[in-house]
């Protein structure tokens, strides 16, 4: 008879608010249960002592009125701590409850098992790991009263049954490197882990311990590589084929009969050739439309056609809402089928293809869903591989080599969950792509230890070649990276994005450049991408982490990082047996008496860097200050100020509040400030710091590949010796990028780059810490708060494009949903570096007359006019009430949405309608998802408030503008881009203004058939010159100006009516080839 499982405490907590300090409980619900079966329940409200903020009241369902007469937490504490016991607790997020609990004097010493973490961990392909979201991938069913502690408990019951089942299936070594991650002995999962190893073992009548041991040292000795490779999917597989292996699921494998079919408003474009069902269906349903439709899919195919054929440059705007890019999509496969069949009985070389796009999601949906459908409906079989950035692929020659050994500090919970995930994850894992994990903020830096990019990084001994040439899972066929090169050159269609586009492109060993025929889509992007890309970042925190990665002295006295990890091997008067490898300290980190005197004096150097980047950034802090006129505190307050978060925060004035968000451009205007004085001397100095620290990281690289002068020639580099080598070199090759940064910032020289300070952003909604944060607190230094880093971008990617991209004998179709203002494409084609006479273009659009409305209120102030935010505010309160909710309201800064926010917020809730603000109530998947949820819900967004969310639950039946998008010439990148042109206002801004708002209704208002509304609460489309031009950009519509007291009424009247109401607005205009 098998044991018995254990007895667990499932446990959910409502709660007043998410801050245990000063929120209280409003509800408990405990499950008792032991495998499947449940012994026992406990459930009870609790008087909270305070009221129920309203969104709470919302969500949970629960009132004051149902409070009236419950217990306390103080009189159900008893029952409560008899319940739960010793047991372990499960929940989601279970850190969060049993905070609340431990503040109660509860659960301190109970077991926690988190399924959010367990989750992430066993699924990290997830894109959500919310509860809701984590059952339905598992098939749990939920109940409909979500957000009530006992429906919610006994969700997370059932997903924690249904985790564990995925956990048992996975293997013992599998298991063995979960149980002996470098984690906190706090972090959740640890214990839980180690528990299920012990049982799995003496299951199987086995005690061992970790495979890595003498044993794998003499394989991996013998091999030239870890043997834990051996179990992976990639080795598995065996070599590459020359098509598409990673991609056999994807492309090669018939579709099922009853998969989705695509819409029927894209597979209406399609010829009669390929499509004839389809034309048959057409040919019943004929009407005006539709006929314009097909017209208007012929003059685009011809253009594409035409520009493929002649290896010519044309741009396409397309405009239709959902799949803008089916049209294109279908026109460029029929001409590559027929030009595929023309070189086969010409016996040529078959033409070749690459699409780019703006995001790997996109990337991935071109791949996975539009190419195998469009192909089969034109009976064609391309093979299509996927390239992803340089950074994009898992590096095996890292994973094995120094990832996973501790460097920079003590471990963290987000670091063990991060390499958890990377540890099944990399075993199943035929591509090694990044774009396959779900990485939640506090992972990306983790992924940065582990992924590609200095494959092609040449020694600074250039006779012993690059990493890629060295790597010995390259020379096996498990190379991730090399896979993907391979899949590359053997397919027809490749697919990237436009990020990947650009590191390939940059590159001296270029895959995509001698493809003929490319399809940029999200060409509207293109531009933002590819300067984002080309930008460097140097902030204190990534400073350090470089820094410290290499070498840290610890507050106990031991050494930690690089250099420690390799002291047996650097040590001048080491001298192993001949033949043997170079030996590697067996800890991560090595005592005083373990270094010599070199190895000692290169800690010296980093610690004087570490020193240097401090008074830098110190200093940075006070040019900014001076700069933007913020009162200026004495020397020593303000160095307790960037080192405290409290002290820097507590009492501080709006103004330093607002200072945040502001940036500095560095320019000649600053040589007369003292700060700027101080800040070049802090440069100079560290500068020189992190040379030394550069060389010394290059002449580490040497000795591990080549050893010192008391080494004979017969020794070679171990393993882990050459993995550490390529660790200094991509350490040196950032610190190398990051002071050629500073060096070239502080030059002021007029130059091809702009450069500037802000303040980094603060991690939005960062997971909780852990119970004991002393546990999980690194041991090193910590970067100052809010102290500005220095970015940069190119001012113009013409040049780039010019040089890259376009060239005499490709053909590159251009498209993109917003590319002409009021039908003409001159602002794009001289920001994309196109000839007027030599790139024809053509504009496909969708016609929304009947679909929406568009009203601009005639009677109210312009922006930036007394009155206007008053106004605006009473606008969205009366339309909250006429449509009770489902409105979206667009700002175009954070400080805007907050003003508003705070203003009518209780006004909505007083009329039971819930507000939502971005960046205030939660991440917008969850703002998006209580939407689509709840009625009465209104959400305010800022920005690009829709990016990162794949698809939309729902729309909203109102978009409310308040202000056109116009660029902020404040910001630095933008303003330098606007000195290029005479007339800025409408040479740059207005197009710039057009063009966003364009994308923007093409996402939120017309990816979907839903009848909707757009109000934009900005007069200057009526009183400025330039608004008419703005109007002009977008696809037709229905359009109303009036009275701001008839906009509720008009609005609710066009939703709720069948007819089209209002004057159609002219669309933009049609630039024909």
């Amino acid at each position: 008879m098998g044991k018995k499982p254990p007895i667990r405490v499932a446990l959910d907590l409502e709660t007043t608010g998410l801050h245990v300090e000063q929120d209280a409980i409003l509800e408990v619900a405990a499950v008792k249960f032991q495998g499947t079966t449940i012994l026992d329940r406990l459930e009870t409200l609790v008087a909270p002592g305070r009221s129920i903020p309203y969104r709470v009241q919302r969500l949970t369902g629960i009132t004051p009125r149902q409070l009236i007469g419950v217990p306390s937490f103080e009189a159900i504490a008893r029952k409560l701590q008899q319940f739960v016991g010793s047991f372990p607790i499960v929940g989601h997020s279970i850190p969060f409850d049993v905070s609340f609990l431990r503040r109660q004097g509860l659960a301190y010493h109970n077991q926690l098992i988190d399924t959010f973490e367990l989750a992430s961990v066993l699924l990290p392909s997830l894109p959500s790991y919310s509860l809701g979201y984590v059952a339905r991938f598992l098939g749990v069913p939920s109940s409909p009263e979500r957000h009530r502690a006992m429906a919610d408990t006994l969700l997370a019951m059932h997903v924690f049954l249904a985790l564990y089942e995925r956990l048992q299936a996975i293997d013992l070594a599998a298991l063995e490197e979960l149980a002996h991650l470098d984690a906190p002995p706090d972090w959740p999962l640890l214990t839980f882990f180690r528990q299920e190893l012990r049982e799995r073992q003496r299951e199987q009548g086995l005690q061992r311990g970790p495979i890595w041991g003498s044993l794998g040292q003499h394989f991996a000795t013998q091999l030239g590589m870890d043997p834990r490779v051996l179990s992976f999917a990639v080795a598995r597989a065996g070599p590459p084929l020359p098509i598409l292996t990673a991609e056999a699921e994807r492309s090669s494998t018939p579709l099922p009969d009853d998969r989705p079919r695509l819409p029927t408003q894209s597979l209406a474009f399609s010829s009669s050739e390929a499509a004839p069902d389809l034309q048959i269906l057409l040919e019943a349903r004929r009407s005006e439309c539709e006929r314009q439709r097909l017209s208007s899919y012929a003059a685009l195919q011809h253009l594409l056609h035409e520009t493929l054929a002649r290896c010519e440059t044309a741009l396409v705007e397309t405009t239709l809402g959902g799949d803008d890019y089916v049209p294109l999509l279908l026109a460029v496969l029929e001409w590559l089928k027929d030009a595929a069949r023309q070189a086969g009985a010409a016996s040529l070389s078959l033409p070749r293809l690459l699409i780019s796009c703006a995001s790997t999601q996109a990337a991935y949906r071109i791949r996975d869903t539009l190419l195998p459908r469009l192909q089969e409906q034109l009976g064609a079989r391309f093979a299509v591989a996927y390239l992803a950035e340089r950074d994009g692929y898992l590096c095996l020659h890292r994973w094995f080599g120094t990832a996973q050994m501790r460097v920079g500090g003590g471990p963290r919970s987000e670091e063990a969950r991060a390499f958890a995930k990377f540890t099944l994850w990399a075993q199943e894992t035929l591509t090694g792509e990044r774009g396959e994990l779900t990485l939640l903020p506090h992972e990306v830096a983790s992924w940065e230890r582990i992924c590609s990019g200095g494959e092609r990084l040449v020694a600074s001994d250039e006779r012993l070649g690059s990493i890629y040439e060295r790597c010995a899972y390259r020379r096996k066929g498990y190379c991730f990276y090399q896979r993907a090169e391979e899949r590359v050159r053997a397919a027809q269609i490749v697919v990237t994005t436009h990020a990947g586009l650009l590191d390939d492109l940059s590159s001296s060993h270029s895959l995509l450049s001698e493809i003929p025929y490319r399809l940029i889509l999200d060409a509207d992007l293109l531009e933002e991408e590819w300067a984002r890309r080309s930008g460097v970042e140097l902030s204190h925190g990534r400073l350090l982490t470089l820094l410290q990665t290499l070498g840290i002295e610890l507050p106990n006295g031991r050494y930690q990082g690089l250099l420690a990890l390799a002291a047996p091997a650097l040590r001048e008067e080491v001298v192993p047996s001949a033949g043997a490898p170079l030996n590697l300290a067996s800890s991560s980190t090595v005592t005083r008496a373990e270094l010599d005197t070199r190895l000692l004096s290169w800690f010296q150097a980093l610690r004087q860097a570490c020193g240097a980047a401090n008074h830098f950034f110190l200093a940075l802090t006070h040019l900014l200050d001076e700069a933007l006129h913020a009162p200026v505190a004495s020397q020593s307050s303000r160095h307790d100020r960037g080192r405290s978060q409290a002290a820097r925060t507590q009492g501080q004035s709006p103004r330093f509040a607002e200072r945040l968000d502001q940036a500095l451009r560095l320019q000649r205007s600053l040589l007369n400030l003292e700060g700027w004085d101080e800040a070049t001397h802090a440069w100079r100095q560290l500068s020189q710091r992190l040379q030394t620290v550069i060389e010394l990281a290059q002449e580490a690289e040497r000795l591990l590949l080549t050893g010192n002068r008391n080494r004979t020639r017969q020794e070679r580099p171990g393993l882990l010796s050459d993995a550490l080598a390529a660790e200094f070199a991509m350490s040196a090759q950032r610190l190398r990028a990051l002071k050629e940064q500073g060096d070239q910032a502080f030059a002021l020289t007029e130059g091809e780059m702009v450069y500037w300070l802000r303040v980094p952003p603060a991690p939005v909604h960062p997971q909780p810490r852990s119970l004991d944060s002393a546990a999980a607190a690194p041991l090193v230094e910590q970067p100052l708060e809010h102290a500005p880093a220095i970015y940069s971008q190119p001012i113009q990617i013409a040049p780039m494009l010019k040089r890259l991209l376009f060239h005499p004998q490709r053909a590159t179709i251009l498209a993109g949903v917003a590319l002409a203002v009021a039908g003409d494409f001159s602002f794009v084609r001289g920001r994309l570096a196109l000839e007027m006479e030599q790139c024809p273009a053509y504009s496909l659009e969708g016609d929304r007359c009947a679909q929406t409305l568009l009203y601009i209120p005639n009677d109210v102030p312009e922006p930036n006019m007394p009155q206007y935010q008053r106004r605006l505010d009473e606008a969205i309160l009366q339309m909250a009430e006429a449509l009770e909710g489902q409105i979206l309201v667009l700002f175009t800064s954070h400080a805007a949405l907050r003003s508003s926010y705070s203003v009518i917020k209780a006004a909505l809730e007083a009329r039971d309608i819930l507000l939502l603000g971005h960046g205030i109530d939660g991440s917008p998947r969850q703002l998006w998802q209580i939407f689509a949820e709840q009625p009465r819900v209104m959400l305010f967004g800022a920005g690009g408030f829709w990016e990162g969310v794949e698809e939309l639950p729902t729309l909203p039946s109102c978009l409310f503008i308040t202000r056109l998008p116009m660029p902020a010439l404040n910001d630095p990148p933008l303003a330098a881009r606007a000195e290029q042109y005479a007339d800025q206002l409408h040479q740059m801004t207005v197009p710039v203004a057009a063009l966003r708002l364009r994308r923007t209704l093409n996402r939120l208002a017309w990816s979907a058939g839903k009848r909707n509304s757009v109000i934009i609460f900005d007069r200057r489309l009526i009183s400025k010159e330039y608004g008419q031009l703005i109007l002009h950009s977008l696809p037709r519509c229905s359009q109303r100006q009036d009275s701001v007291t008839q906009m509720p009424e008009a609005v609710l009247d066009w939703l709720t009516s069948d007819g089209l109401g209002g004057q159609s607005a002219p669309g933009s205009g049609v630039e024909l080839p």
